[in-house]
């Protein structure tokens, strides 16, 4: 808005004012001259007053940019916030299984030792079962004699 102004009054300044010269009967050259001027004057206003809506469309593309990217970042911070929140409660749930992982660890040691035990006599079991068949077939044999 401002910059149409000081091209509006630039090209005023430009044209002549001076009351003499509107005072004098133009010659034909003086009017063809003027009406040269006049029509420069007027493309000139129309080349300036579309290059000032040029302008400000860009300024305006610009701006709208500027006001999306705004929005985006902020989006952002959100997504980035709720990460942030989401990462602290998962560590915080890491902290607490590991507290409860170490709290259970004796009784995982006794079962471990328990689960060995009961393989070691479960072994033993089946050598005495296979002796046990043995000494059977034995006393058998001997009960046929």
């Amino acid at each position: 808005q401002w910059y149409q102004r000081r091209v509006r009054e630039a090209v005023v300044s430009t044209q002549s004012t001076g009351m003499e010269e509107q005072c004098k009967p133009d010659t034909p050259e003086e009017q063809v001259e003027n009406e040269e001027v006049s029509r420069l004057n007027r493309v000139s206003h129309e080349l300036f007053d579309k290059l000032a809506d040029y302008l400000q469309t860009e300024l305006s593309g610009t701006k709208d940019t500027y006001a999306m990217l705004e929005e985006l970042n902020g989006i952002a911070l959100d997504q980035y916030t709720n990460l942030n929140h989401s990462t602290s409660q998962i560590k915080d749930s890491l902290h607490d299984l590991d507290v409860k992982y170490k709290l259970l660890l004796p009784y995982l040691e006794q079962l471990n030792q328990l689960d060995v035990s009961v393989a070691s006599l479960e072994q033993a079991t089946l050598r005495l079962d296979a002796y046990t068949k043995v000494l059977e077939s034995k006393f058998k044999k001997l009960e046929k004699r």
